[in-house]
């Protein structure tokens, strides 16, 4: 179980759209996808796009799928 806030501070969000910008951490479940800047969201806060980084291509998140967004 995921503690309230991680170790850099970042808490559990559910206003995905308000995170353009930021920098997050992607879960789901108990294990973490990946943290990356959140390049694009959807005003409905269903799904998110993390900016490509490095060899890694731009990626969606879709909250039904049960991801959750710490930032």
């Amino acid at each position: 179980m995921k503690p309230l806030k991680t170790v850099d501070g970042r808490g559990l969000r559910e206003d995905w759209a308000m995170l353009t910008g930021h920098t997050v951490e992607v879960w789901l479940s108990d294990d973490h996808v990946l943290t990356g800047v959140v390049e694009q969201a959807s005003d409905d806060d269903s799904v998110l796009w993390i900016a490509a980084a490095g060899p890694s291509t731009r990626r969606l998140f879709d909250k039904s799928t049960g991801y959750q967004v710490w930032a």
